[in-house]
């Protein structure tokens, strides 16, 4: 029999599960704790240094994990688990203290797939997708209470009156000018007989101006006025008027008027009168909200900050979130996850984005907070975002990841593209165009690994992994299933993907497996020299993985303990 001798230079092929004619030299069966690297080889993996003991029996089963950095002597890992969190200083162990603001707790009502968690600088929002986002109760406001009645000329030997109706009966102020008289005069006569009123008209409060009455009352009233030679003399103004031009120069604080301007509603506004000294007189209109609306979001509904106060000091509190402060609802309406819920967020532009349903929800540009329109008049580039996917599948989008081309969406059945033609999104020039059509794994978020997005597509028996590179606004992404070469090889129960661009690694595991799945990769800048992958046995299950820069932090259940442990990707052989 003739000896067959075969050369193989290296095992940087890591595993494959293809038939041997279809196998590359270098790919193996099976590749257990193994570190594929195109300048060392394949060497074995780094090994994990204990850090500390978290917690025994099931304290943190089944509990939603995050990792925090804020420098290199503050690394924090932390799990919250039913309505409390719990945060340990990655670099040395200790227990940090978390705080919280009142009814806070209340908000952490979700199970583990329900919390998306995104981080800029200290500040880390928590979203929880259980909770349906609500309003603020919409004030009393009762109409036809406050009247102003202004003098516009004076001439002699004319009648200036004041009708009030109040509850079906009519009482009259009047006062008819002599040869020789001034406006000081008409107002103090008619003042003098609304106080004389009886009845319910009683309840009349009169606010003398320089060249007008601010009547208030307590009960529904109807004001007509009249005066002068054409009866234009004496001009009343009570919760409408039909243009800007019709407003008193002078008024009381915070008095609120309607502006019909014409027969569509889009045009019409509110205005407040803001005193220069905070009570009356002289001042300016400015525009306001309908008093009889919403004043905007409710805060305990919305996704809440947990913020570093300090070394090892955590606050988990509300978000003050802006209210509406003009418009109504039709001319500046609440934001479209009102009622629903939001699935996911992330940070682009200068916004905070929210999806919920089929909707991606941007704040004002540098007022993340904030998700209503300046002004009911007229929309500004700076207002927020609020547009809806159009697509003949049912969409609910669950992530998004931003691009050089725009932001990516992603939902269980179909990927999307948001951007705007002149590269800054603003709400007259976003658009959502359809990118992809793949199912995706909605419980395990995406990662973007330097160039490349990486996402997760399930079947009964095992997992695939897919990488997206988006190719401009007008081009069909390129799209690769990388696991092909070990179909059936990724374990159905993962639940949780990490990425390490510096690395140019990905890894995937599951709180109930001991095994972590790694695929690395070169690339010489146009096409990719290495591709393995290779899977890490570990102490226990592994509840949690993070990467950031060379350093990798893994959470894993040891029996009945769970220990938090770390590992140096670049260390050499």
């Amino acid at each position: 029999m003739v000896a067959v001798t075969q050369r193989i230079n290296s095992y940087l092929g890591g595993v494959s599960k293809q038939s041997d004619d279809k196998m590359l030299p270098g790919q193996v069966r099976e590749c257990y704790n193994g570190f594929p690297d195109a300048t060392y080889g394949l060497t074995k993996r780094p090994g994990f240094k204990h850090i500390v003991n978290l917690g025994t029996g099931t304290t943190y089963d089944d509990g939603k994990w995050f990792y925090i950095k804020r420098d290199d002597d503050e690394e924090y890992v932390g799990v919250i688990k039913g309505s409390n969190i719990n945060i340990w200083n990655a670099v040395t162990g200790v227990a940090c203290t978390v705080n919280y603001g009142t009814g806070a707790q209340a908000y952490l009502s979700g199970a583990k797939t329900d919390y998306k968690i995104i981080t800029v600088q200290d500040t880390s929002i928590v979203i929880n997708s259980s909770v349906t986002v609500s309003t603020q109760a919409a004030p009393t406001f009762n109409p036809h209470r406050v009247a102003s009645v202004e003098v516009q000329y004076v001439t002699s030997s004319t009648t200036y009156t004041i009708e009030i109706v109040i509850n079906n009966v009519t009482q009259t102020a009047t006062y008819t000018t002599p040869s020789s008289a001034d406006v000081n005069t008409i107002l103090t006569d008619l003042e003098s007989d609304i106080n004389a009123m009886t009845g319910d008209h009683a309840q009349i409060t009169v606010t003398r101006l320089a060249n007008s009455l601010e009547l208030t009352s307590t009960l529904a009233m109807d004001v007509h006025a009249e005066g002068g030679l054409d009866n234009k003399g004496l001009t009343v103004v009570e919760d409408e008027v039909a243009s800007v031009g019709e407003l008193p120069i002078k008024s009381v604080h915070n008095r609120t008027v309607k502006i019909i301007n014409t027969a569509s509603s889009a045009d019409t506004y509110w205005a407040k009168f803001v005193a220069h000294d905070g009570v009356s007189g002289e001042g300016y209109w400015e525009e306001t909200r309908d008093p009889g609306v919403s004043p905007g979001l409710d805060n305990s509904t919305m996704p809440h900050e947990l913020i570093n106060t300090a070394v090892n000091t955590f606050t988990f509190q509300k978000i003050t979130y802006e209210n509406r402060l003009v418009g109504d609802n039709e001319t500046n309406s609440h934001p479209s996850f009102n009622g629903q819920t939001i699935t996911a967020g992330f940070f682009h532009n200068n916004r905070l984005g929210f999806l919920s349903k089929d909707n991606v929800i941007m704040s004002q540009s540098g007022d993340f907070y904030n998700f209503y329109f300046k002004s009911a008049q007229t929309t500004i580039e700076s207002d927020p975002v609020d547009i809806s996917c159009s697509s003949i599948k049912p969409t609910s989008l669950h992530a998004a990841l931003p691009t050089a081309q725009g932001v990516v969406l992603f939902s269980e059945n179909q990927q999307f593209l948001m951007f705007a033609d002149a590269g800054v999104l603003t709400p007259g020039l976003t658009t959502i165009r359809a990118l992809s059509n793949y199912e995706m794994d909605r419980k395990i978020e995406p990662v973007d690994v330097g160039t490349n997005l990486n996402f997760i597509t399930k079947t009964p028996g095992y997992s695939r992994v897919f990488s997206m590179v988006t190719r401009g606004q007008q081009d069909n992404p390129q799209v690769l299933d990388l696991s092909r070469v070990v179909k059936e090889w990724i374990s159905p129960d993962i639940d949780q993907m990490i990425s390490s661009p510096q690395n140019s690694m990905i890894a995937m595991a599951g709180q109930s497996l001991n095994e972590v799945f790694i695929f690395r990769y070169y690339n010489d800048g146009k096409e990719n020299l290495m591709e393995a992958w290779t899977s890490w046995l570990m102490p226990g299950t592994v509840q949690f993985i993070a990467t950031h820069s060379d350093d990798m932090y893994a959470v894993t259940k040891q029996g009945n303990q769970f220990v938090l442990s770390k590992a140096a990707l670049s260390q050499s052989p």
